[in-house]
């Protein structure tokens, strides 16, 4: 901090205006309004790498990786309802939604899916797919 200017306090930054010769002075900032989808084009269609949702299955015998949201997407459409149910009723997806994909509101819908014993296989892909496009497409 240059001599003789006192730092902002919270909620405000220094606004110095370089064609005046008057000093650097506190202005206050607001955050915003509406909360940021954080790098929503990386989750929906980036490459995740370490991060990515492995379809293992129960017995462990797949290792389908999925590294973005679309591609979720597009396996689980695709794989066996023991192993869509498998993933499901541990709560993998709603896991992977919330630590790696760090979406904690689709998270949390995905849980009420996971959590919702009267869905077939069908239904809850149905469900994850709806909640996935509405937040990523």
């Amino acid at each position: 901090m240059p001599e003789g200017v006192v730092p902002p306090s919270e909620n405000k930054v220094l606004y110095w205006n370089r064609s005046t010769t008057e000093p650097a002075r506190p202005i206050s900032v607001e955050r915003p309004r509406q909360e940021l989808k954080r790098h929503k084009r990386k989750y929906a269609e980036g490459d995740l790498g370490e991060n990515s949702f492995y379809f293992r299955g129960a017995d462990g015998t797949l290792n389908l990786k999925a590294q973005n949201l679309m591609m979720f997407l597009q396996i689980a459409e695709g794989i066996d309802d023991r192993t869509w149910e498998h993933h499901l009723r541990a709560g993998d997806y709603s896991a992977w939604f919330r630590n790696q994909v760090k979406d904690k509101g689709l998270a949390e819908e995905a849980a009420v899916i996971e959590d919702d014993d009267s869905l077939d296989p069908r239904k809850s892909r149905a469900a994850i797919a709806e909640a996935v496009h509405r937040r990523y497409t």
